[in-house]
């Protein structure tokens, strides 16, 4: 009986080691989705998004402690009146009070008023005191305004925006009993000259390109100022209008911009009747920021150095702090003339990771770079790679790596990423200015690819130099939008791998470009996209999109079709990487890991984290440890690789055991295995207590790989779960099935 509980114990470890595979090595210092901040000074905010997420911070930004708000809801808009006193509103039509600074939350719900709407958007929370205020809530085409006079205790709707069309508030001021709400149409923005208890309308902004408003702020009694969105895609200038009349009249005051005219405003900021400030993004990830000195009248724009779309600001005479996307905030000392970031790790994707010797790298879009000097089992972030959305990434050795941005923009480091600096000039901004990939071929030759000002404007760079210096090397028009990436194999040779297919070689260094030979491919993939491509040995590759694996054994020119074989999985390949010829991984976008064995002869999926983790980049250390970068900002590692046995699935050197298909079963299931070499084989069948409950087999089996069926029917097996497990020449592995009759 002791020999059957041990065995059971095994069983069981065995099936723990394999569920426990991955190993958060970073994750985000600010971890949701963020979508609101509010300052009540320089030191004191707080921060709310998804997930019912609320952090604090009390030294300006610098650090963030999560707050429990006991509840999951979205959370999208914050207001505080003090330090102690504020409110936090989510989407479901619910408002959360704190009268400590945020220790604890009381929730009170507001939608009842309104029971037949089912709440989803909360886009104003504003409070004139610690008792009066109001929201803006409700569903689409279905806007009510919420006022309350007892601290949010209770709520009374004061007025609605009940129509056949979109139409929403956005934002809200007030000076002393008067308020003003605009929001994205020309007609809707209203007044309040009796503290909000009722509304008129005020005059309509007569603008053919009238942009959403999104920012609203009275200067003194008559003069309101109110900003908002531009559409580059619609042709509409970024919209900043102005009143002299307490809104009779509206004066369009953004035609003084120059720099950027099509981008939004998200939020302003008036220290005083004469100068204020807006922030914003160009629709994408790229700072915009406006300035006046004449309380309205006239407008200045400029950027940062950061590839951050802005959505908040909070100011404190000239001290101003901006809260972005992905939780990043900037501060500015100077009113907005000069803007810092704080070092702190964000949930932006992880686009890029790779190892070189004992060194560790890895960018976010966000331009944050990770460094690990001890083969990935500890990461720090080092640095950011400045403006410009951050896709590509590839070290040549321990020190010297380049990271490819938007627009045109490389950057390069020497010093393992301390500092970077431009060694291919960015062009000016256009969202079609997309990132396609970045190859070395040897330490002096390397080749980039890009769209510029069309998604279907193909450009090819190469430098053989050591990315000193970038030339244009090639230009043509390609499917469309970029996807995909490209893999050097030597200084010559070098394949570029895109959308629809399309897959372009040359054998001569760039002096010509042809398509490549593809053979095998199932009829009605040729519209199929490119996502990520390795390099192995010195002439072959293996490539993955969405949904399909591809080799090449020849430096490029010709590229085949692999039938990996698998079942039950949506065949989402995002990336892969290997270690030597014979190891490898591809991460698919919805989570599952699919793993190579024996150099792709054949391949095994493990659906463990299927809808958990979103692969973006992957990457193995110099001992062969997988690491994956996530689309939430973390870094994700297999096991240690001890003494060159990998534990990830159990063994490296083709011994493999698959997850039994489908699983749960009945009446039959399929087992499938591979062997490294020939020998006698046995595959067993356990229950719980470890009482061997069938023989499959126990006989010689050749090298390569088998599969099996089983029907637990057949053994007068009752339905339950059960384990198998695989023997052959010192070599085990089990796994878990459940048989359901």
């Amino acid at each position: 009986m002791k020999i059957r509980y041990i065995i059971f114990f095994l069983l069981f470890l065995f099936q723990s080691m394999q569920s426990q595979q991955l190993t958060v090595m970073l994750e985000p210092d600010i971890k949701e989705f963020m979508r609101d901040m509010y300052f009540v000074n320089a030191s004191t905010g707080w921060m709310v998004g998804n997930e019912g997420a609320i952090y604090k911070t009390s030294d300006g930004g610098n650090t963030w402690a999560l707050q429990n708000s006991g509840v999951t809801k979205d959370l999208n808009k914050v207001f505080f009146v003090n330090d102690n006193t504020g409110w936090v509103g989510s989407i479901s039509g619910s408002v959360l009070k704190t009268t400590d600074g945020g220790a604890t939350w009381t929730e009170t719900i507001f939608g009842n008023v309104r029971p037949f709407v089912t709440f989803s958007l909360m886009d104003i929370l504003y409070f004139t005191d610690e008792n009066t205020g109001f929201i803006s809530a409700g569903a689409l085409r279905n806007i009510y305004l919420f006022k309350t006079t007892d601290g949010g205790s209770n709520w009374a709707v004061v007025d609605s925006l009940v129509s056949t069309v979109d139409r929403r508030w956005y934002d809200m001021s007030f000076t002393g009993a008067q308020g003003m709400v605009v929001g994205n149409r020309n007609n809707i923005q209203k007044i309040s000259k009796n503290s909000g208890q009722t509304w008129t309308l005020a005059g309509t902004i007569n603008d053919g390109f009238f942009g959403m408003q999104r920012s609203v702020h009275w200067l003194d009694l008559q003069t309101v100022v109110t900003m908002g969105e531009g559409q580059e895609f619609g042709g509409i200038p970024t919209p900043i209008y102005k009143s002299v009349d307490t809104g009779k009249t509206w004066t369009k005051v953004s035609g003084s911009l120059t720099f950027n005219k099509y981008d939004r405003i998200k939020e302003g900021y008036f220290k005083d009747s004469q100068n204020g400030i807006g922030v914003g993004n160009n629709g994408f990830s790229r700072v915009f920021i406006v300035n006046t000195t004449d309380g309205g009248s006239t407008w200045s724009s400029s950027t940062a150095d950061y590839p951050v779309g802005l959505q908040a600001i909070s100011g404190f005479g000239d001290t101003i702090l901006a809260f972005g996307s992905s939780g990043r905030i900037l501060k500015s000392t100077d009113f907005g003339a000069n803007w810092t970031g704080f070092p702190y790790k964000t949930a932006a994707a992880l686009y890029g990771v790779d190892f070189k010797g004992n060194n560790g790298f890895a960018v976010t879009s966000g331009g944050d770079f990770y460094f690990s000097s001890d083969k990935g089992k500890t990461w720090s972030r080092r640095s950011s790679t400045g403006a410009n959305n951050a896709y590509a990434l590839t070290f040549l050795d321990e020190t010297t790596g380049f990271v490819h941005k938007e627009n045109r923009h490389i950057v390069k480091t020497t010093d393992a990423g301390l500092t970077w600096r431009t060694v291919l000039e960015p062009v000016v901004f256009n969202s079609r200015n997309k990132v396609g990939g970045i190859t070395f071929g040897d330490s002096q030759t390397g080749y980039a690819w890009m769209s510029l000002d069309d998604y279907a404007n193909y450009f090819i760079f190469k430098t053989t130099d050591g990315g000193e210096t970038w030339v244009q090397n090639w230009t043509g028009t390609g499917p469309g939008y970029i996807s995909g990436n490209m893999v050097a194999f030597d200084a010559n040779h070098v394949s570029v791998l895109g959308p629809d297919r399309w897959l372009l070689s040359t054998t001569d260094g760039g002096t010509t470009w042809a398509q490549a030979t593809q053979t095998g491919f199932p009829d009605g993939f040729a519209t199929k996209d490119f996502e990520s491509v390795v390099k192995f040995g010195e002439s072959k590759a293996y490539a993955v999109g969405i949904p399909f694996i591809a080799y090449t054994s020849d430096k490029g020119q010709s590229w085949s079709y692999v039938d990996h074989g698998l079942t039950g999985i949506d065949s989402s390949f995002y990336t892969i990487t290997f270690y030597s010829d014979t190891l490898g991984y591809i991460g698919c976008f919805d989570g599952t890991i699919v793993k190579a064995v024996n150099g792709g002869l054949s391949w095994v999926a493990d659906t463990t984290y299927r809808e958990i983790y979103m692969y973006y980049s992957s990457g193995m250390n110099s001992d062969g440890r997988l690491f994956f970068g996530t689309s939430d900002g973390m870094i994700l590692a297999g096991p240690e690789i001890v003494s060159g046995i990998d534990e990830f699935v159990m063994n490296p050197s083709g011994f493999e055991l698959a997850q039994n298909y489908p699983n749960p079963f009945n009446p039959e299931t399929n087992i499938s295995f591979t062997l490294s070499s020939p020998g006698i084989v046995s595959l067993g069948i356990y229950d719980l207590l470890g009482n061997e409950a069938a023989v499959l087999f126990n006989e010689y089996k050749s090298a390569g790989s088998h599969s099996v069926k089983f029907n637990p029917a057949l053994y007068r097996l009752s339905s339950g779960v059960y384990f198998y497990k695989l023997r052959s020449g010192g070599k085990m592995s089990v796994k878990k099935m459940i048989y359901i009759q």
